[in-house]
């Protein structure tokens, strides 16, 4: 997937440049696509690369100051910060050529659709799909699950699959479906002791219900706690659910997965895929569904319709709708999100997503070791880093965080004292925290604890985790006099 077009240039600015902006980087080169003028991305760079190219330099919000302190974001699950070459991107839209696209044929018009296809085309880079017309766009990973959800032609004895701890966005559509009657049954398969997936227990409920199983989505990496299912494990999924029906499909929620790790579609055999941009160093308000060309066409109906997704209609008849991806793009688009989009794409691929992967898992196991020297701390199991992506996710052994009311809590303390921002809640996950109350009930009979997540990506450092670590140590001694359990 991943072609060497300009490796020369990008090396050239490790070795001398020291702490070049990557963005810099990013300009064409020989290996282009002559209907969109579309670079294919060069493969991850080599070596330490997150450390040799200081590619913080790129995002402006990290060159602001408060109280004379720099941010520390650590609540990239919900939403990752946007380097200058996408914000860049996004503006050329709105001052080079913010007119119409699909629709009209003049100057600016078709400035936009080039745009939107070279975008089309860098996300299918990006996953490894077989081709652009695979890529929908979305507002986000939300939608794109609902599209396949309205779309797809259930019968009423499917079963459909998904874990326990999945974002209400891959559970509500499922649970919802059963609800009005539309399918059998939606089961969420338990975890493993250590919270982690159960390979077994799921072959067990495949077994229990061999050829009623027709649908299966699974979030990739779990924004709960950074659990991930292996690439190994998702082969053998889509091996087993289609082997007991023969019209059976695999999708997965990749809003963890895709900006953090290598995913490639086709290599894991999956049916469908989810994920959102604004996870991925790009614009809020876009995301994107993967799915099989045929599928898309041949077995998902369109779900919104009317401007953009009809290229006919009559009083008398049904009308005429266009092919994938766009009779599943109703009504005039982000354009401006789209462009963005393949910017972010490109930028992604440029760092290298292994890169960001090992990079995350270094910083992990340094917050993992650092938390788990204060005893009033309880990392959300599993414990062990290497069984979690860059999300650490904890709760303190106390009956209270904080003293009285007027009292805030440990995430507005961070965030106050050190300029740490973080996040805490359910984080959507409510079905998982209501379902597992034994689990709280173990530390203390009516134990709900507050959870409070740090979430980690590629711009973030070692020396960050050192003031996070220093901070939260100042925030525990406070609370020496509160109850421990």
């Amino acid at each position: 997937m991943y072609f060497l077009d300009n490796y020369e240039k990008i090396s050239i600015i490790i070795c001398f440049a020291g702490v070049a902006k990557l963005a810099d980087a990013l300009g064409s080169g020989p290996n282009v696509r002559k209907d969109v003028g579309v670079q294919v991305p060069s493969p991850a760079l080599k070596g330490e690369v997150l450390k040799t190219i200081d590619i913080r330099a790129d995002f402006p919000c990290l060159k602001r100051e408060r109280n004379g302190k720099p941010p520390i974001y650590f609540d990239n699950a919900c939403m990752t910060l946007k380097p200058s070459y996408v914000i860049e991107k996004i503006n050329e839209y709105y001052t080079q050529y913010p007119a119409c696209g699909e629709r009209s044929t003049h100057w600016f018009a078709k400035e936009v659709d080039n745009a939107v296809e070279e975008s089309r085309f860098l996300l299918k880079e990006l996953i490894n799909a077989e081709d652009e017309e695979e890529i929908v766009f979305t507002k986000n990973t939300t939608e794109a699950i609902n599209i396949v959800a309205h779309s797809f032609p259930w019968e009423k004895t499917d079963i459909i699959l998904t874990t326990d701890h999945e974002h209400n966005s891959n559970f509500i559509p499922w649970y919802m479906l059963k609800k009005h009657g539309l399918i059998a049954d939606y089961i969420p398969v338990a975890s493993a002791a250590d919270n982690t997936f159960n390979l077994d227990h799921f072959e067990d409920i495949v077994k229990k219900y061999k050829g009623k199983i027709r649908f299966v989505s699974l979030s990739h990496v779990s924004n709960l706690n950074g659990v991930y299912i292996t690439d190994n494990e998702i082969k053998e999924i889509v091996k087993m659910v289609k082997n007991q029906h023969d019209d059976a499909y695999v999708m997965l929620d990749g809003a963890q997965s895709v900006p953090h790790k290598r995913v490639d579609v086709r290599g894991l055999g999956i049916d469908f895929i989810a994920f959102s941009i604004h996870k991925m160093m790009g614009p809020t308000g876009i995301g994107v569904l993967y799915g099989r060309k045929e599928l898309l066409n041949k077995k998902l109906l369109p779900f919104i319709v009317g401007g953009g997704v009809v290229n006919n209609s009559f009083f008398n008849k049904d009308p005429v709708f266009f092919k994938a991806p766009y009779k599943f793009e109703a009504g005039l688009q982000n354009y401006a999100g789209m462009i963005g989009a393949g910017a972010a794409s490109r930028y992604l691929m440029r760092i290298g997503v292994e890169n960001i992967e090992s990079h995350e898992m270094r910083l992990n196991k340094m917050l993992t070791d650092g938390l788990k020297k204060f005893d009033e701390v309880e990392i959300l199991p599993p414990r062990d880093y290497h069984k979690r992506s860059g999300i650490v996710t904890f709760f303190i052994k106390k009956l209270a965080t904080k003293h009285d009311d007027d009292d805030v809590d440990i995430d507005e303390k961070l965030n106050i004292r050190a300029n740490i921002m973080i996040r805490k809640g359910s984080f959507c996950v409510h079905s998982w925290y209501n379902a597992y109350k034994k689990y709280w009930d173990n530390f203390f009979p009516g134990f709900r604890p507050i959870l409070y997540r740090a979430s980690l990506y590629g711009y973030n450092t070692e020396k960050e985790i050192d003031v996070f670590l220093d901070t939260m140590e100042g925030i525990l001694k406070e609370l020496d006099d509160l109850p421990s359990l």
